[in-house]
C-alpha cells in the first residue's frame, strides 16, 4: 500500500485539505475544501473529506496560525539533541516575557554558525493544541503532526531564495527564506479592517526591511493563502518582483493561492525525512495507536540492538581500562590547561568558562580598538581629522559598536558644517549627521551635536 500525505489547513471559516499520493513515481493531488463555523461543524467536514481515503500508514499533519506562537532564535556550544533540549527551558525563559509552564516548546535541527549552532525555537500554549484537535474527528490518532505556519511550509519551497507572503484571513506574514531556510519574518495580526491599500504598504515596507537587514535585495516573491485578493495581487504584480510559483514542480502553475497551504503542508510531510520539522504533538499531545505502524521498524531496531550490545560486550571489558585512564589524563590536562587562564576561581564547566573568557576578550578588543575600529580609534579619526584651527571644544564623547556620539561647541555654523565634511570623508564613518546646532548662551560660539555612524567594514 503506497503511502499518502495529507495537510489540512484550518482557517476558522474554511477547513482545505490536500492529499497528495506516490503513483508509478508521479504524485496524484487531490484538493477539497468545506465552509464550518464551528469544531463540530469541521469534524463532520473533515470526516465527509477523508471519508475512506486514511489508512493506517497515512501521514497527515495541520499547522497553528503565526500569531499564536513565540519564537526565538538561539545559540549554543553544542548540537546533541539531549543538551539542547535540557538547555532550552533555561535560554528561553531568560529570554520570553512569558512563563513556560502551560506552554509546549518545539525546535529546528541546529545549524552551524561560527563558533556555536543556532536552533529556532517556538513556544505555544497547550491551549491552543487543545482547541486546535478539537476540530479533528480523531483527535488521538490524527494529525499525527501539529507544525505552526510560517515553519511548517519550508521544506515544500526547496532551498530557494525568496519572500514569502501568506496571507491569512487574520493575519499576514511576510517572510524572507534565504536557501531554504526562515532568516526573519512579520507578522500583523487582525488583518479583516484593512483595505488592500494598507495590506499592500505594509507588506512592501516589511518586505523592503527585511531584505535591507540582511543586505538582500529584489528577491522573489511566493503568494498565497485565501486573504490575497485579486486586487492585492495585482498591486503585488505591479511592483515589478518576480512572482514564483510554490512548488511549481510538483503542482504547475495553477495552483490556487487559497489552497497552497494545505498542499504545501501536505509536500513538506512527504520531504520531511531529509530536513526536521516542528512538532506540538509531544507529551500529553502525542498522537496514539501508531504502535502497528512502527511494529515492522521497531522489530528491527530491536534486531539491530541486541547484535550492537552483543558485539559491543565483547570489546567493552579490554577497552574500558585504556579509556578511563585517557579520560582521566585528558581531564587533568584540561584542569591544568584552565589553572594556567585562570589561577583562581572555582571550575564549573570548563568550555562554557573559556567560552565566557574568549567573548570578554573580544569585547575588550573591540572597545580597545585593536580591530581597527573601536571607541580608541574613533578619537584618533577624531585627533586626525578635525583641524586645530577650526578652534573646537569637544565636551561629550559617548561611543557604542554602532555609532558614536559627540557634542562640543564652535566658533560658527560654518565651523560646524566643516567638522561634518570632514568627518564624513574619514573611512571609519559610515555617515555623519549634525543632529542639533544652535548659539550658545555667550551669543559667540555654537554649540552642536553630531552622529557618526561606525562603517561596518574594516577601514
Amino acid at each position: 500500500m503506497s503511502k499518502r500525505f495529507i495537510g489540512i489547513d484550518l482557517e476558522g471559516v474554511e477547513v482545505r485539505v490536500a492529499l497528495l499520493q506516490m503513483t508509478a513515481g508521479k504524485i496524484k493531488i487531490d484538493l477539497e475544501r468545506r465552509a464550518y463555523s464551528s469544531p463540530e461543524e469541521s469534524r463532520a467536514a473533515l470526516a465527509e473529506i477523508l471519508a475512506g481515503k486514511t489508512a493506517l500508514t497515512d501521514r497527515v499533519v495541520t499547522a497553528l496560525p503565526a500569531r499564536v506562537g513565540l519564537f526565538r532564535r538561539l545559540r549554543f556550544p553544542f548540537r546533541e539533541k539531549r543538551k539542547i533540549e535540557a538547555a532550552l527551558p533555561l535560554a528561553l525563559s531568560a529570554q520570553l516575557p512569558v512563563s513556560l509552564e502551560e506552554k509546549l516548546v518545539s525546535y529546528l535541527p541546529p545549524r552551524p554558525g561560527d563558533n556555536d549552532y543556532e536552533v529556532d525555537a517556538v513556544v505555544v500554549n497547550k491551549l491552543e493544541i487543545t482547541d486546535l484537535l478539537d476540530h479533528f474527528p480523531d483527535p488521538e490518532q490524527n494529525p499525527g503532526r501539529v507544525d505552526m505556519f510560517p515553519f511548517a511550509l519550508l521544506p515544500a519551497l526547496a532551498e530557494q531564495d525568496g519572500v514569502l507572503i501568506y496571507c491569512r484571513r487574520v493575519e499576514v506574514v511576510v517572510a524572507l527564506i534565504v536557501g531554504g531556510r526562515l532568516e526573519d519574518y512579520r507578522l500583523l495580526p487582525g488583518t479583516t479592517e484593512l483595505a488592500d491599500e494598507e495590506l499592500y504598504d505594509f507588506i512592501s515596507q516589511q518586505v523592503s526591511q527585511l531584505e535591507y537587514a540582511l543586505e538582500q535585495e529584489e528577491l522573489p516573491l511566493w503568494i498565497m493563502g485565501a486573504g490575497v485578493t485579486d486586487q492585492l495581487y495585482q498591486y503585488l504584480q505591479a511592483s515589478g518582483r518576480e512572482i514564483l510559483a510554490p512548488a511549481a514542480e510538483v503542482f504547475g502553475t495553477d495552483l490556487p493561492r487559497e489552497m497552497a497551504p494545505a498542499a504545501l503542508l501536505a509536500l513538506a510531510e512527504l520531504r520531511s525525512k531529509k530536513s526536521g520539522q516542528l512538532n506540538f504533538r509531544q507529551g500529553e499531545f502525542a498522537a496514539r495507536g501508531q504502535l502497528q505502524m512502527l511494529r515492522p521498524k521497531l522489530i528491527v531496531a530491536a534486531v539491530l540492538l541486541i547484535l550492537v550490545m552483543l558485539g559491543g560486550a565483547l570489546t567493552m571489558h579490554l577497552s574500558y581500562l585504556q579509556r578511563s585512564a585517557e579520560e582521566a589524563e585528558l581531564a587533568a590536562q584540561l584542569n591544568r590547561i584552565f589553572r594556567q587562564v585562570v589561577p583562581s576561581g572555582a571550575i564549573v564547566d570548563i568550555p562554557l568558562q573559556m567560552e565566557s573568557l574568549r567573548q570578554q576578550l573580544l569585547t575588550d578588543v573591540q572597545m580597545l580598538g585593536l580591530d581597527g575600529r573601536g571607541a580608541v580609534a574613533v578619537l584618533r579619526e577624531l585627533s586626525d581629522a578635525i583641524n586645530a584651527d577650526l578652534r573646537i571644544e569637544l565636551q561629550d564623547f559617548n561611543y557604542s559598536a554602532d555609532e558614536t556620539r559627540i557634542a562640543g561647541s564652535a566658533e560658527s555654523f560654518d565651523a560646524v558644517n566643516q567638522i561634518a565634511e570632514v568627518l564624513g570623508a574619514r573611512p571609519l564613518f559610515r555617515e555623519v549627521t549634525i543632529t542639533n546646532a544652535r548659539l550658545a548662551t555667550d551669543n559667540v560660539r555654537v554649540d552642536f551635536e553630531m552622529r557618526l555612524a561606525i562603517a561596518t567594514g574594516r577601514p
